[in-house]
């Protein structure tokens, strides 16, 4: 009867400690050699099954990456090709994948969109770029190439208009290269600058004097003249003066600050004098008073009105290159 309750003690004890919780009893009762081996066969086969899992898992993936291999990065389903390029200019896919190192036989799933994109803005030319990708092999590229506003020429740099070498400005004073000279860009004026610093393509013009030019080109090309005529070339003498040149061979020389009221004084100016049947060769708006007026033939008699006699400055035309369609 005695060993009977102690048995029963001994195996309700055991039942308390095997389960989970946080109070145990408090009664320390050694192991026995059944309970240890018990436990060291519980964590041997915990870790076999570990080990197992590990194994499956392992091999999961090597057979996931051997089939991605197969699937995808080995398969000409999902190779580039000929990929699409659509642009407002003149940059064609040859320098598009020369810059960016697209090949045919590459796969469309490792092309990082962002790193491609950061490749094309790189080219001068390029304002903004768009690129996208949609399986299983369609890659599109879209370029907005900067629009010129006018050549840039400087002797000291040996830059020059119209040649494919030379360097183009768009509206903003970026500066890039002409590459191939369109027949649309032989129509845009040119400024020449007689002293300018280095010159570094995709940057802003490092001259306040070549913005104000381009401010004046803009203003020209919205005038409308009583009498048609277009600006050619504008001359930056000195950091006081610009001079236009028109294809009419008439001059206008302007002060780099205030073009708004000098433009608005030319054409006032232009107004009168047209209206009486003259032809201007030069008109100096540096001066706000007394305004020195020139004119290529005979000036009739002018109520009310004192001009300047002077001679008309010679007019040195530009030669075009002959024009060039881009391929």
């Amino acid at each position: 009867m005695m060993f009977r309750k102690l048995r029963r003690r001994l195996m309700g004890n055991q039942r308390f400690r095997s389960r989970d919780g946080e109070h145990h009893l408090a009664l320390n009762v050694p192991m026995s050699r059944k309970e240890v081996a018990l436990r060291r066969r519980r964590v041997s086969w915990r870790g076999v099954q570990g080990l197992v899992a590990l194994g499956v898992a392992g091999w999961g993936l090597v057979a996931c990456a051997d089939l991605w291999e197969r699937a995808f990065r080995h398969s000409g389903a999902y190779a580039v090709g000929p990929f699409e390029l659509v642009t407002n200019g003149v940059i064609t896919v040859p320098q598009v994948a020369a810059v960016t190192g697209l090949r045919p036989d590459q796969n469309i799933t490792e092309i990082d969109l962002g790193g491609l994109r950061r490749q094309l803005l790189t080219l001068p030319q390029v304002r903004r770029a768009e690129v996208e990708r949609r399986l299983p092999n369609h890659l599109s590229i879209r370029l907005e190439e900067r629009r010129p506003s006018a050549w840039l020429a400087c002797a000291k740099l040996g830059l020059r208009a119209f040649d494919s070498r030379g360097w183009l400005l768009d509206a903003e004073g970026v500066v890039f290269p002409a590459g191939v000279v369109l027949n649309e860009y032989t129509a845009l004026p040119v400024i020449h600058c007689a002293d300018l610093g280095s010159v570094t393509p995709g940057r802003l013009v490092d001259s306040a004097l070549v913005v104000r030019a381009l401010e004046l080109v803009q203003r020209m090309r919205r005038q409308a003249w009583s009498r048609p005529m277009v600006l050619e070339q504008v001359h930056l003498t000195n950091r006081f003066t610009m001079v236009a040149q028109m294809d009419s061979d008439a001059l206008f020389t302007f002060r780099p600050e205030q073009l708004g009221m000098q433009m608005a004084r030319l054409e006032a100016i232009l107004d009168k004098v047209g209206a009486a049947g003259a032809r201007v060769a030069s008109v100096n708006l540096q001066l706000e008073r007394n305004v020195p007026v020139t004119f290529f033939d005979s000036l009739p008699a002018l109520e009310g009105k004192a001009v300047k006699a002077e001679a008309a400055a010679p007019v040195v035309r530009r030669q075009a290159a002959p024009p060039r369609r881009g391929t």
